[in-house]
């Protein structure tokens, strides 16, 4: 497969129309840049969105696409980069792009979103995408890897089902270290690696960690992620200083002294990071049984964020983070084929890496959406970082 082009505006015809392929925090993005250049697109692709509006801008099905075979298309997104390719390659649509260019184009970043600037922050997450599309294999846009299940803060609304957690555990970083390199042999290439916990600078061993990933040839990005509540030692300061990491700084507006002492200290090591300020988070709910049905389960796994943010948890890879932790926290029990086992010896490489595509690709839902509000459009928001009392 040849490497994709960069749009341009003097890729434009005459009479050409502009189709933004993925109405979501990529999208917003590419509509920005295209406005910065006096730029209109004519609509928004996205399979889930289709027929609604995103940001004032009518959204198209996908299958729409083969009327437009001779307008300009731009692939916006980070998940689905592949997926939209393999699409517009096989409608048989002429003219598409990335939007890379359109990412580095300066405004005022208070047009964006929460998200859609952290995005924006994070260039080389697309530009990994970009530049690894013409690679045939199994390519993972990214993994969270669980360090530890033991948090500085105690916050309602987590996600990632922290707060229920009464006796969490420092996990062992050997054990990580083994079943996770299992999961590399098994894949072709890991775009980034994010290791997060709990609070991932309480795990004593983070550097052993990193300096086994850093100069993984298979793994082309790392990201730490952090409440900014605890500074990490010389050492692990030391194993962070590469273009290849970046620590990820949430900021919660709870202790902006403390997100200021991180910042200096990572400034002065010469450590890549950026800050998030989050203001709202979707409200995911609990984790007691909804008695959804399968067509509910269904569209709700197909609209939600954090359908494919993918977990590595105590060996075991799930397509997401409340799939790993609700399991452990006894509130219902996976099933089999929702789940890849990295605990034991492999005995094929080939069967395991079938067992990662398929659940990749064949599953339209899990069992924990059943235990869950979603992640999307239509989730109700809170505010961000409640804190439970200790």
């Amino acid at each position: 497969m040849d490497q994709i082009k960069s749009f341009m505006p003097d890729k434009i015809k005459k009479g050409q129309k502009i189709i933004i392929y993925g109405a979501g925090r990529y999208g917003e993005l590419a509509l920005r840049g295209l406005q910065h250049l006096s730029l209109q697109p004519s609509f928004f692709v996205d399979r889930s969105l289709a027929g609604t509006m995103y940001l004032g801008i009518n959204v198209i099905a996908p299958k729409e696409l083969e009327n437009y075979k001779n307008d300009i298309v731009l692939i916006a997104s980070y998940n689905y980069f592949n997926e939209m390719l393999e699409i517009l390659q096989t409608t048989g649509i002429k003219y598409y792009y990335d939007i890379l260019e359109l990412l580095k184009i300066e405004y005022d970043e208070n047009v964006l979103s929460e998200y859609a600037l952290d995005e924006k922050k994070n260039y080389y997450k697309y530009y990994n995408v970009v530049k690894n599309s013409y690679i045939q294999g199994l390519i993972i846009t990214h993994c969270e890897v669980v360090l530890t299940e033991c948090c500085t803060l105690k916050c309602k609304d987590c996600a990632n089902l922290m707060q229920y957690y009464r006796h969490p555990e420092k996990l062992d970083t050997n054990e990580i270290i083994e079943s996770f390199n299992k999961f590399l042999d098994t894949i072709d290439i890991l775009l980034e690696l994010r290791l997060l916990g709990g609070e991932p600078f309480l795990c004593k061993d983070l550097d052993k960690i990193v300096k086994s990933y850093r100069n993984h040839r298979k793994v082309k990005r790392i990201t730490i992620y952090t409440n900014a509540t605890i500074l990490p030692s010389a050492t692990i300061l030391e194993c962070l200083k590469s273009e290849k990491i970046s620590v990820h700084i949430s900021d919660y507006g709870l202790q902006n002294n403390k997100i200021l002492n991180l910042k200096t200290l990572l400034k002065k090591h010469s450590v890549n990071y950026y800050i998030h300020k989050y203001d709202k988070w979707y409200e995911m709910g609990g984790i007691e049984k909804r008695h959804y049905n399968n067509s509910f389960k269904k569209q709700l796994y197909k609209n939600c964020i954090m359908a494919k943010c993918y977990t590595f948890y105590r060996g075991k890879f799930y397509l997401c983070p409340r799939a790993a932790h609700g399991e452990r926290l006894g509130a219902f029990l996976n099933q089999q084929e929702e789940i890849v086992d990295f605990t034991e010896p492999i005995e094929s490489i080939e069967t395991k890496r079938n067992e990662v595509k398929h659940i990749l690709l064949e599953r339209d839902f899990i069992t924990a959406c059943d235990f869950c509000n979603g992640s999307c459009e239509s989730t109700r928001k809170v505010n961000a970082a409640i804190q439970l009392k200790r």
